[in-house]
């Protein structure tokens, strides 16, 4: 059954549908869980960071055979799955906001997600929101998609063209985007605080 279907057979479920789709607040509603998830996360990637940075300062991965301090688990992966979900989600907003007419319409046409807020790049979304960034804000943006996309929950991609780790960013050169680093966390507050003053 096409979704086009589904709108003539579940006309109850349109406006409810609708509602929520084209309401700012219930995606920025969305976002603000997935930020205060990842909040539980920060301490230990602090954690894991200042173990990792005190091994190298003492030079312990230099050292044969003496055993470094342990770090904790590494939950990049999980930390930059929320944040970068709720970033989706807050740049939605202010996409809805500005285009709320033409995703309505787009939705009665197709019944489903709007092919403009479907997607998973931030880097997209940030300018379809009219959100200006530097190269470095497009470094981690471009780092944050692709973990949401696969690299923090499956062993390999969905397809095979993602597994490619140099990209070119806007200013045409290009860029290796497989890695963390220590301020991350404090970049990302400070673009989620970015995105919020635009909603705000």
């Amino acid at each position: 059954m096409t979704n086009k279907n589904l709108l003539r057979k579940y006309p109850q479920f349109v406006v409810q549908y609708l509602d929520a789709l084209l309401n700012p607040r219930s995606w920025a509603e969305k976002a603000n869980e997935m930020l205060e998830a990842s909040k539980i996360l920060e301490p230990r990637l602090r954690e894991y960071w200042n173990v990792v940075l005190t091994n190298a300062k003492e030079g312990r991965y230099d050292k044969e055979g003496e055993q470094p301090h342990i770090p904790p688990a590494n939950l990049h992966g999980p930390y930059f799955i929320f944040v970068s979900y709720a970033l989706e989600d807050l740049f939605k907003a202010l996409i809805i906001r500005r285009r709320r007419d033409e995703i309505s319409s787009q939705f009665l046409q197709t019944g489903g997600l709007p092919r403009l807020i479907k997607t998973h790049d931030l880097v997209k979304l940030a300018k379809e929101a009219n959100i200006d960034f530097d190269i470095k804000e497009e470094d981690i943006l471009t780092r944050l998609s692709r973990q949401s996309r696969w690299k923090s929950r499956y062993p390999v991609p969905v397809e095979l063209s993602d597994i490619q780790n140099i990209i070119k960013y806007s200013d045409g050169r290009p860029y290796f985007i497989d890695y963390y680093e220590p301020g991350d966390i404090d970049q990302l507050s400070a673009i989620v605080q970015k995105v919020r003053s635009h909603i705000a």
